[in-house]
């Protein structure tokens, strides 16, 4: 239980207020489906997952796309 709040960055904490926010006012107005976004809100800060939840990020290795198709430029009038 302890691992749950460990690592925390800002982005985590602003969801965890969005979250309990927006649950406790959807409780105090009646409104279902701003209680059930606060919810959603404030377990992606215990979970620490993003809306993504690494689908989004991009990898780190540098790939030659068009390696093949792609020739440098070089200018025939400098010899």
């Amino acid at each position: 239980m302890g691992n749950l709040f460990k690592n925390g960055d800002i982005f985590r904490w602003v969801r965890l207020i969005a979250g309990v926010g927006g649950a406790s006012y959807g409780l105090y107005a009646g409104d279902y489906f701003l209680f059930m976004l606060g919810v959603l809100f404030v377990g992606l800060a215990v979970l620490n997952k993003g809306c993504c939840c690494g689908g989004c990020s991009t990898s780190t290795e540098t790939k030659a796309i068009y390696k093949d198709f792609v020739k440098p430029y070089q200018d025939k009038r400098i010899k």
